[in-house]
């Protein structure tokens, strides 16, 4: 019988949660490298990181980087019940500039709004992925993705990437760890066009 989204959930949270900070920053830091090698990166002008939390892929470096050479970097602001999802650019990583919720979420206390359709590239977070094996007659199966995730469960993320416009590099970040076999795909779930791990 096959794991259900949350059972998945559950088990690889437990096991990323496991893994020791200092090898976890280990990890990020290659995976940050590898994404900051990424020519889909190097041609970006407007990119959007995710705000790590809890034991997420560091994303710092990423941000620090393409501030540093000049690049426009921008976050979601999720709002509850709601399929808005509006982006605001981050200047800084001065822990002053955001206002830290639940969990350790992290929000820019200055909302500069950056429309969607200026967004170049997506580095997206999740709980865990699955690689799809490939089948030559399901041609809208290449046009949507070929890495099935799982995020935290609101659904942010999926109503977040419909909105991102056509062609736009969909870029997971994880450990190797939260690779599983197989997950279960809804109609609603949006798949990415690859993932990095630090393997």
């Amino acid at each position: 019988m096959s794991e259900s989204k949350a059972d998945i959930r559950r088990r690889i949270r437990a096991l990323r949660d496991a893994v020791p900070a200092d090898l976890r920053a280990a990890w990020s830091a290659r995976i940050c490298a590898k994404a900051l090698a990424l020519p889909a990166y190097q041609s970006a002008r407007t990119i959007h990181v995710f705000l790590s939390f809890q034991s997420e892929v560091d994303t710092r470096a990423i941000i620090a980087h393409a501030l540093e050479h000049d690049k426009r970097v921008v976050a979601p602001v999720f709002v509850k019940g709601s399929d808005e999802t509006p982006c605001t650019q981050i200047t800084s990583l001065d822990p002053d500039a955001f206002h830290f919720g639940k969990w350790d979420l992290r929000t820019p206390k200055v909302i500069r709004p950056v429309p969607l359709e200026e967004i170049d590239l997506v580095f997206v977070p999740m709980v865990a992925f699955a690689h799809l094996t490939p089948h030559p007659s399901l041609s809208e199966q290449r046009s949507r993705g070929r890495v099935a995730r799982i995020g935290y469960g609101a659904g942010f993320y999926d109503r977040f990437l419909k909105r991102i416009r056509a062609g736009v590099p969909k870029i997971g970040l994880a450990f190797e760890l939260q690779q599983v076999a197989a997950i279960p795909i809804a109609w609603f779930d949006v798949l990415l066009d690859d993932v990095i791990t630090e393997a």
